[in-house]
């Protein structure tokens, strides 16, 4: 009965060795499930964020771009309008020069004939 009582022993024992090694078993499993897990989140997190970061730098860039075009294109514009103030005050000095010249010449010319006109009248000396 000793014999069997020890051999019953034995079984049991084996039987909660095989619990226990399928228990553990199972624990690791579900640590590994859970490393897995966490793993896969943590990459997903990670991705998200450089995503976001990227995105980030992207608009920032575009801003910056546009900003530029925007600072570009002003400074063209006022080129441009200094540019056309310019040609234009040289256009309008040109024109008052040349009717300032003009009417010196028609008012000599005027005076000319005004003399030439008097002298016509003026006694001659005898």
């Amino acid at each position: 009965m000793a014999e069997e009582s020890s051999a019953g022993f034995s079984e049991q024992l084996k039987e909660l060795v095989t619990q226990n090694e399928h228990r553990i078993k199972t624990i690791q499993g579900q640590i590994a499930d859970q490393w897995e897990a966490q793993r896969k989140a943590i990459a997903d997190l990670v991705e998200q964020q450089w995503n976001a970061q990227r995105k980030a730098i992207a608009d920032f860039a575009e801003q910056q771009r546009n900003f530029q075009i925007a600072e570009r294109w002003d400074a063209q514009r006022k080129a441009i309008v200094d540019l056309a103030e310019q040609q234009w005050d040289a256009q309008r000095k040109a024109i008052a020069d040349l009717v300032e010249q003009q009417w010196d010449t028609q008012k000599k010319a005027i005076e000319e004939a005004l003399n030439a006109i008097g002298g016509m009248f003026k006694r001659k000396p005898e």
